[in-house]
């Protein structure tokens, strides 16, 4: 390991001790199970940040001049995008049949597919009918709705536009969902196509949507679009359109706050590009790319300062969020392993008094996306590009450092370096096909989960 290596493990490992230390010092609930699974999800955490570290290092100093990209045939890009789109339409058109099938399963025949839309997809029970709220009547301040302010706004405000055209919001948020889909999918093939073979690029397109939580992709969430917006960001950004990759940057950050985040790979994109030419350029020169780079990287925050002034406009609070999803959701950030502490209770707690809803629905799927996120990172840090393992890094700790995690697999969905991870792990055909069938199977049983009432959110 090189000394830069090292200093920087050193200081990696000295953060996460002092970390550790505190939480040992301020937990006051500890169980066995919740504490050993505390320790392995820290431990798997350290040993990814520590397999990365040489990996990026050596990324950010090589020469980007020498890097291998891949080309494709315009008439080869058609043809996967042609696939692409009426695959996702195929799939689209499947997910509606089954989950409708579920529910005549569950509750017998009550009415045709269309018009059990709403049901079938509990818009009302999940976050889609305040998104819904927002796109309709903006943000209030009054009734329950005035914790609609939790909710970021760029979907809506999509759905707003939509519905001028359809005449119905839930349509809308449908068509909005399903388009922000499709154009996920395609620019994952673009961006994974730039270093990898297209069949290759294919099968990322393949591990995004047969995600176990991929369903939500369908529904009016912020999912597809979030998921749309980052790709672009990044691939923009390797594309060396900076100031394009950053605005969808932005606008990521307006559809969701982890979308500021992206900061940290495009950081690491662009003092990879200042590295590897500063040797060329002149000092000016070289002095205004950083300049240039840090007012780009400015950009993506503007999204997340936007919504910021919007909670202020409406309540006069720039923070007011914050202090809904304390108050009424018991929300705040912390840390993330000891988040998988008190999942690993309530699993524990849920399964031995009999609730097989809650432990099946919601704390072992949590617990499990969780571990699997970690495991393939872990193993496929070293043979994907840096920049996206760092990303998921600290979207990693953000997402699960909730101190009220619901949602676990639905916010590793939109982790798309997991499908990059997923493709460079399975290279052979047979370990392809378990790995396919496994997610496959995962989904469908989430997904008769979710449409069964389980509490899936």
């Amino acid at each position: 390991m090189k000394k830069h290596d090292k200093i920087i493990s050193f200081i990696f490992i000295l953060v996460m001790m002092v970390t550790a230390i505190y939480w040992t010092i301020s937990t006051q609930s500890w169980t066995m199970l919740g504490t050993l699974a505390s320790v392995v999800c820290f431990g798997l955490f350290v040993l990814l940040g520590l397999r990365t570290i040489p990996v990026l290092t050596d990324f950010v100093l090589t020469n980007p001049a020498h890097e291998v990209t891949w080309k494709s045939k315009e008439q080869d890009r058609r043809q996967a995008w042609l696939y692409i789109i009426g695959w996702i339409l195929a799939s689209r058109i499947l997910l509606m049949l089954i989950g409708y099938s579920f529910l005549i399963i569950q509750n017998g025949y009550s009415g045709g597919l269309l018009s059990k839309m709403a049901e079938t997809w509990h818009i009302s029970g999940i976050d889609a009918s305040s998104y819904l709220g927002i796109a309709e009547n903006w943000y209030v301040t009054e009734g329950d709705p005035k914790f609609h302010i939790v909710f970021f706004p760029f979907l809506p405000n999509l759905i707003k536009v939509v519905q001028v055209f359809v005449g119905n919001y839930l349509v809308a948020g449908f068509i909005v969902s399903n388009i922000s889909s499709i154009v996920a999918a395609l620019v994952a093939y673009e961006l994974a196509a730039l270093d990898m073979h297209r069949k290759n690029a294919m099968r990322v397109v393949k591990y995004i949507f047969i995600f176990p939580a991929a369903f939500f992709f369908f529904i009016p969430m912020t999912e597809a679009l979030f998921l749309a917006l980052s790709l672009m960001c990044l691939y923009f950004v390797r594309k060396k359109e900076w100031l394009i990759g950053c605005l969808c940057g932005a606008l990521a950050a307006y559809t969701r706050s982890p979308g500021v985040l992206l900061i940290v790979p495009v950081a690491i994109e662009f003092g990879r590009d200042l590295m590897g030419n500063y040797k060329r350029l002149s000092k000016k020169v070289f002095i205004h790319r950083i300049i240039s780079a840090v007012c780009f990287l400015a950009i993506i925050s503007t999204g997340l300062l936007a919504y910021l002034f919007i909670n202020y406009h409406v309540t006069g609070n720039v923070f007011q969020f914050s202090i809904y999803q304390r108050e009424h959701w018991s929300q705040r950030f912390y840390l993330f392993f000891d988040t998988v502490r008190y999942q690993m209770e309530y699993a524990v707690g849920t399964f031995k008094s009999g609730d097989s809803r809650s432990f099946l629905g919601l704390w072992l799927p949590n617990l499990i996306a969780i571990f699997s996120a970690l495991i393939i990172m872990f193993m496929g840090a070293k043979k994907i590009r840096p920049s996206y393992t760092a990303y998921f890094i600290v979207y990693f700790a953000f997402v699960v450092g909730a101190t009220w995690l619901l949602s676990a697999p639905r916010y590793l969905l939109v982790a798309f370096p997991l499908a990059f991870a997923a493709v460079a792990l399975t290279e052979e055909k047979s370990k392809d096909a378990i790995l396919t069938v496994v997610f496959v199977a995962g989904s469908l049983l989430y997904l008769a989960m979710f449409v069964a009432g389980y509490p899936v959110y």
